[in-house]
């Protein structure tokens, strides 16, 4: 293909983009509407002669797709890794067998493009490596892939889809919470391309490099060819170049530290360089384990250790009870950031260190990500053959006595702290989780890591504590990362929060099978009246009646209310709360119509059809229009047809516009 056209495209899709934003969203164009569509025309006509027509091209204006859930997909060629290394002379034990290349092993999520008749048919996530996850809707939104190619028979294309570094701290510099802004450049990757709206995806430009054909491009017998192909197609480059049996250890590290360069220079994230055979046919022959292929090799980069002194050991509180210890030591500067805090994943990983305050330690990120405690130089001095440290006897969140249970990891034994207080709060955070959740409470400023921290401190104990916060203002602006804006952030969230709807509450309670939907209609029913709906479900008001509740939804209604324990923290936080109303007026509890559903037919001559509806909508009724074994009543005008024949037979009471007293 002529390079001198796809650079030609890329430029047009470019230029052209810029110039749609100066018109629509600047009132600035550049160009006038006859030189735009000159351009627009030459893009169009490059497209068809070459059959590449990149995502973002100003000729294709496709929306974004959300889907309800991400569907899963088996690989029928399964998406193995690969073996890891930290020493150069393992790779250069692989090239001696054959000729290959290194190329940059891109830190991202490994994901997977089918192609069929020159077009994006498919895309899914590696997974386990044997089942993944279908994000066609979001691979058609990634930066830089083709959605067409003029390569017409089946490719099965995989890469590594990643944010690069530029393009993450932008993201994060637009976050002003610390708790909120994202941990690496990876895992705001791989939220992102498992998304379910393909726009968020969009907005954080995700980009996709291949780095392997798995299907497809038969003819070409060489992988560095093949990857050459595929740019021809439109993909984007991952760098890569030559190693043989003739290198050194020298001469590679030279080739990996210009790899390196140019990653750095690009601003993508690596987390390694990747050696695999060039010649296909020999590639494939090399044969696989369960766990990985063996054309090819990782080449990790070693973490370097820095010394520091632990000042002491925290503990944190999972989900599941799980009490972790974390290191609290003196800060050290790796990678450009401040470490002061690390895992130690359990008893048995601070026993095998002899961990005690004011030790001399070594502490790397592994990876470049995880900060780890590597060795304990005090303890490798001492010996300490005595050591023994005491473990807190009780949970720092709650106070209830705290359990060693221990589990088997690869042949040996792991003892794991636990709190025993199945209530413990710390053990509920999913529960403060949903409470402030968008579709819930909807505060902002209190992300799940943002709760556990405050829930640590012993700051939330209940739900009604997140609207009591003012009482730790000192306490709160003093935690790093925090501050006076982000304090201030938060607490006016809170008390905007204060103003909801009952529909909101509902949500917030977690009331089993009640989402937004069934909440809207329970709230609608009282009109946002809270002390109408309170007194309803304490005389058992049956919520069957409602179009799209069953008994069993009734009958966990019913449940959750029947509990003391429940019913206590509802009045606790309604308390606190302000509801606005979900209807014109309050509904009269005692009307004959409230809580029941009716059906109009025919013609009335006192009210119009809509004067009816809102007549009894504000009696608190619900009004549809069939008539079925829910109906109650059926208000019936002159005319009436079908409805009032089919009340008849299911025997729901009639009334006429004469009996109607309203």
């Amino acid at each position: 293909m002529d390079n001198v056209k796809l650079d030609r495209i890329h430029y047009l899709v470019e230029f052209l983009n810029k110039c749609a934003d100066e018109y629509y969203n600047l009132n600035a164009p550049s160009l006038s509407d006859a030189q735009y569509d000159e351009l627009f025309d030459e893009l169009t006509a490059l497209e068809s002669q070459t059959g590449v027509v990149l995502p973002n091209s100003p000729t294709q204006r496709a929306g974004f797709e959300a889907v309800s859930e991400l569907q899963k997909v088996e690989h029928p060629i399964p998406l193995l890794s690969l073996a890891k290394t930290k020493d150069v002379k393992d790779v250069l034990d692989m090239a001696t067998a054959g000729d290959g290349i290194l190329s940059l092993k891109l830190d991202g999520l490994t994901v997977k493009l089918e192609y069929e008749n020159g077009r994006l048919s498919a895309a899914s996530t590696r997974g386990d490596g044997n089942v993944g996850e279908v994000i066609t809707h979001n691979a058609r939104v990634f930066a830089n892939i083709p959605l067409e190619i003029p390569y017409k028979d089946s490719l099965v294309v995989t890469g590594e889809a990643l944010i690069d570094i530029p393009t993450f701290e932008a993201i994060n510099d637009n976050i002003d919470n610390d708790e909120d802004k994202y941990s690496t450049p990876r895992n705001l990757a791989s939220g992102s391309v498992r998304q379910l709206d393909s726009r968020v995806c969009s907005e954080r430009g995700v980009k996709f490099y291949p780095f392997n054909v798995l299907v497809g491009l038969d003819e070409i017998s060489l992988k560095s060819e093949r990857l050459k192909k595929l740019v021809e197609f439109g993909f984007g480059t991952n760098e890569h170049c030559y190693l043989d049996s003739s290198d050194t250890s020298e001469s590679a590290l030279e080739k990996i530290n210009d790899l390196k360069l140019k990653a750095e220079r690009s601003g993508l994230p690596i987390d390694g360089i990747v050696f695999s055979y060039d010649d296909v046919a020999f590639a494939r022959a090399q044969g696989k384990t369960s766990h990985h292929f063996k054309d090819g090799i990782a080449y990790k980069f070693g973490d370097p250790h820095f010394e520091t002194v632990l000042r002491d050991i925290n503990w944190n509180i999972s989900r599941t009870g799980q009490l972790t210890p974390i290191a609290e030591f003196d800060t050290v500067e790796i990678d450009n950031t401040n470490v002061n805090r690390a895992s130690l994943h359990n008893m048995t990983f601070i026993e095998n260190l002899k961990l005690l305050s004011g030790d001399r330690i070594l502490v790397s990120k592994r990876n470049m990500i995880i900060p780890h405690v590597e060795k304990n130089l005090s303890s490798e001095e001492e010996k300490r053959e005595d050591y023994c440290l005491e473990f807190p006897d009780v949970c720092p969140v709650c106070g209830g006595n705290t359990e060693i249970k221990t589990t088997a990891s690869e042949g040996r034994e792991i003892k794991v702290l636990y709190c025993g207080n199945p209530k413990c709060a710390g053990r509920q955070i999913k529960k403060f989780t949903h409470f402030v959740s968008k579709q819930a409470m909807n505060i902002d400023g209190l992300s799940e890591a943002t709760l556990e921290k405050f829930i640590q401190k012993g700051w939330i104990t209940e739900l009604a504590d997140i609207f009591r916060l003012e009482r730790f203002e000192n306490e709160i602006t003093a935690l790093e990362g925090f501050g006076e804006k982000s304090y201030r952030n938060l607490i006016e969230a809170v008390n905007s929060a204060r103003r909801t709807k009952l529909s909101n509450f509902l949500v917030a309670m977690n009331i089993p099978l009640v989402g937004k939907s069934a909440a809207k209609d329970m709230s609608e029913l009282f009109l946002g009246n809270i002390e109408a709906f309170l007194n309803a479900v304490k005389t058992g008001y049956d919520f069957s009646s409602l179009e799209g509740f069953g008994s069993i939804m009734n009958d966990e209604i019913g449940r959750w209310f029947s509990s003391s324990e429940n019913i206590s923290e509802f009045i606790k936080i309604a308390e606190l709360l302000e509801f606005e109303e979900e209807g014109a007026v309050a509904a009269d509890t005692d009307n004959m119509f409230f809580g029941k559903t009716v059906v109009i037919t025919g013609t009335f001559q006192k009210y119009t059809r809509d004067e009816l509806t809102e007549k009894l909508q504000s009696f608190g009724a619900k009004v549809t229009g069939s008539v079925s074994k829910k109906t109650d009543y059926v208000l019936c005008g002159e005319n009436a047809g079908s409805k009032l024949a089919k009340a008849k037979t299911l025997g729901v009471t009639v009334i006429l516009e004469d009996e109607l007293e309203i």
